[in-house]
């Protein structure tokens, strides 16, 4: 995670509520900001420094997909009403995607109920929102107390010369050879999110690896020019790509289910869902058995590093990102 002048404020402001030592630390931080520019990353990144100094206190990332089906399920599922009993009694709650309760007051009732619970035992509490609470069509007035009586952040689209040091972070983390003039050329030409940036990278790495040769100019204007063509998979292509390539069924991916059978190919289809589409974790994470933005999140992370340590699964994920970018794949 970098640190940017477009997300410094953000950065700022969120490490600060997470010092449990800071004298007058804000019980309540809205960090907004467009999709793919980082909040989520920022805040994980963050957690993972805050931790290990502060356990065993209780944590929980949760999506409003899920908050809002755990309310719904609460009077015939027990377990869904113990979930919804235990958020009062966590530390610190990170709730992401305020937005889809927008037009929602009685989800938006249960959750200024919540945060009034955890007030009252002094635990902190992070909002994401894909835009300012001001801007939604429909929210209480009581909501809209709540968020701003904290301190709110934004995040926003990275400059160029931000873009610029994006791609040569997410290339160095790809082994993706760029000089700085392709580098700036990028940067220039993609006025885009921190992750449709990683995205081209992951593609352009992609191509380098299918044709052996350095990437040029002109091969990144090809590229550049393919992409404003080509339409992006849909994320049912994805799922029925991945399980014709493991030989499951679409359905069984996209299930609860839990067998140990279907956890790579549930894996790779949650990644390409987020490198070539860039969904969002909370949307992959619905359309995939109903999972949680932080499962997702970490599947992602965990798939990486199994292929890393896995030529032939490293193989076929590029084979697969070639299939779903409509490129002609190698022959083993």
């Amino acid at each position: 995670m970098l640190k940017l002048p477009e997300n410094e404020l953000a950065w700022t402001a969120t490490d600060r509520l997470l010092d449990l030592d800071a004298e007058e630390a804000p019980p309540l931080l809205f960090l907004h900001g467009p999709s793919g520019v980082g909040k989520s990353h920022l805040i994980i990144h963050l957690l993972r420094e805050w931790l290990p100094a502060v356990e065993p206190l209780k944590y929980r990332l949760l999506s409003m997909h899920e908050f809002a089906t755990l309310n719904m399920e609460a009077p015939a599922a027990e377990s869904s009403g113990e979930s919804l009993r235990s958020l009062g009694q966590l530390d610190l709650l990170v709730c992401e995607g305020l937005q889809h309760l927008d037009q929602q007051p009685w989800l938006q009732k249960k959750l200024i109920s919540l945060f009034d619970q955890l007030q009252g035992t002094s635990a902190r509490v992070v909002i994401t929102s894909q835009m300012p609470i001001g801007a939604y069509d429909q929210v209480l007035p009581k909501l809209v107390s709540r968020c701003r009586g904290g301190v709110t952040a934004t995040i926003s689209l990275p400059g160029e010369s931000s873009r610029a040091r994006l791609l040569r972070h997410f290339a160095e983390i790809h082994g993706l050879t760029l000089d700085d003039e392709l580098t700036r050329s990028l940067a220039r030409q993609l006025p885009v999110t921190p992750r449709e940036l990683q995205g081209c990278i992951v593609q352009l790495e992609a191509l380098q690896r299918h044709q052996t040769l350095p990437l040029t100019a002109d091969t990144i204007q090809d590229f550049l020019s393919m992409q404003q063509q080509r339409q992006p998979p849909t994320m049912m292509e994805v799922a029925r790509s991945v399980a014709r390539e493991f030989g499951v069924s679409v359905q069984a991916i996209r299930s609860a289910a839990r067998e140990q059978s279907l956890l790579i190919p549930r894996q790779v289809a949650m990644l390409l869902s987020r490198e070539l589409i860039q969904a969002n974790y909370a949307d992959i994470g619905a359309y995939y058995g109903g999972r949680s933005h932080s499962t997702v999140m970490h599947a992602c992370r965990a798939l990486l590093e199994k292929s890393q340590q896995s030529p032939e699964l490293d193989y076929r994920l590029c084979q697969l990102r070639r299939l779903l970018q409509g490129l002609s794949t190698n022959s083993r």
